[in-house]
């Protein structure tokens, strides 16, 4: 008798950036085929900007994704300084990553509690969580806010931000801003390990236990950050910024707005957990504490192991721009902005952004962008995130439907894919 399959379809993921579905064909065999289809409309984004005068260029990047603005600014900046051969100053270097880790708190504190929690917790979302969990809600908006309020003294505004100019900044915040925004830092530090030790708790689903290999930056300075001229993966392997396309190759795929990314032919996967599977090492504080309190748990095996990765992130980043700050209140006054040449150049910029690797590469010629190239987290995960699904059915294509949509959905969430990001298509 022919076997007979049939499609289980989810139309629209819930609790993610973006709009995206999942489609598993199962028959009386098991699973035929799985696909992640990411509906969420081209932007073409890189043409958009080509012709463009570098900063008018630079004002249009962040529109990608408001989520990932600040991201999508500062790696962009960075692009366009490094093609006309410009250094930043280290006090504006440090404020940038102030800026950027208001961008990893935010973004964290939202994934974790208002898009992964619902899911172990039996909710359909966070709005049902409020009457019983009124302190963990309470704790992601106050780090939310933290966050948000950061990007909005350092770069403007929350969103879009316009404050980060090749050179430095517009302007700078007064210096009683960056005591305030130290003072709390340090009152939010308690809710971020709070948050760790929470999700500690939560389940790694076995099914989707096997061999990952994870890409991150490799921070500058030996110290566990956003910023980094190498690439690194966890086969040992490491390569300049520049030669990311001679190692990661993308490619279109029929069901997908957004493309998929092979490294040296095979899936991959970037995010928290990827940074801390190359770079635990260049810990330090407490997170470096809980690291090895709970590395049995920070497994690179396990694609739900990014969610704790993040917790502990949380952690790490808000003593980082602690630390960051007074690096700068040394060194006040500072100067906002060195005047920057524009010459004709090319350059690339690999950043963490909360989601993992971020990749910039922009060519400058006669003041104007002539080549842009713009590589998201997403598109670095999608094709790690599908097999990832796919295992995930395999294990449950023979129960109640809707509990394997859910968990489909909860194999997606913990890698908090930015759809939106990741559909930047453009032509050359």
């Amino acid at each position: 008798m022919k076997n007979l399959y049939l499609p289980i379809t989810i139309d629209h993921i819930a609790r993610i950036e973006g709009k995206g579905g999942v489609e598993i064909v199962v028959g009386d065999d098991g699973v035929k085929e799985v696909k992640l289809n990411i509906i969420e409309g081209p932007r073409f984004f890189e043409a958009i900007s080509l012709g463009k005068k570098v900063d008018e260029a630079l004002a249009i990047y962040p529109r990608i994704c408001s989520f990932c603005s600040a991201a999508h600014k500062l790696t962009a900046v960075e692009a366009a300084e490094k093609a006309v051969g410009f250094t930043p100053r280290e006090e504006i270097q440090a404020l940038r990553e102030v800026l950027y880790i208001g961008d990893m708190i935010e973004s964290h504190a939202l994934h974790l509690y208002l898009l992964v929690l619902p899911d172990y917790l039996g909710y359909s979302g966070p709005l049902h969580m409020i009457e019983e969990y009124k302190k963990e809600i309470g704790i992601a908006l106050d780090l939310k806010n933290l966050g948000s309020w950061m990007m909005d003294e350092l770069g403007s505004r929350a969103i879009h931000q316009e404050n980060v100019v090749m050179g430095g900044f517009g302007k700078l915040p007064d210096k009683s801003v960056l005591e305030t925004m130290k003072k709390r830092l340090k009152e939010a530090l308690p809710k971020a390990e709070y948050t760790f030790e929470l999700f500690t708790k939560l389940e790694q689903y076995e099914e989707v236990e096997g061999l990952i290999t994870h890409i991150a930056v490799k921070p500058r300075g030996d110290v566990y950050g956003i910023y980094g001229d190498y690439l690194k993966a966890s086969d040992g392997n490491e390569f300049p910024s520049e030669e990311y396309k001679e190692h990661i190759k993308e490619f279109v795929v029929e069901h997908s707005f957004a493309k998929h990314s092979h490294y040296h032919g095979k899936p991959f996967m970037v995010g928290a957990i990827s940074r801390l599977v190359n770079n635990a090492g260049t810990l330090y504080g407490k997170a470096k504490e809980l690291y090895e309190a709970h590395k049995d748990l920070l497994r690179a095996t396990n694609p739900f192991a990014n969610n704790l990765a993040q917790a502990l992130e949380l952690v790490y980043f808000t003593e980082r721009a602690i630390d960051l700050i007074d690096e700068v209140l040394a060194k006040w006054p500072v100067k906002p902005r060195d005047e920057v040449e524009i010459r004709d150049g090319f350059g690339v910029s690999t950043t963490e952004a909360p989601r993992g690797v971020l990749v910039y590469a922009l060519k400058v010629e006669n003041g104007r962008v002539s080549y842009a190239d713009i590589i998201t987290p997403t598109a670095f995960n999608l094709a790690m995130m599908e097999q990832h699904v796919r295992m995930m059915a395999e294990k449950h294509y023979n129960d109640d439907p809707e509990r394997l949509k859910l968990l489909a959905e909860m194999v997606v969430r913990a890698y908090d894919p930015c759809l939106s990001c990741s559909v930047h298509v453009a032509r050359l």
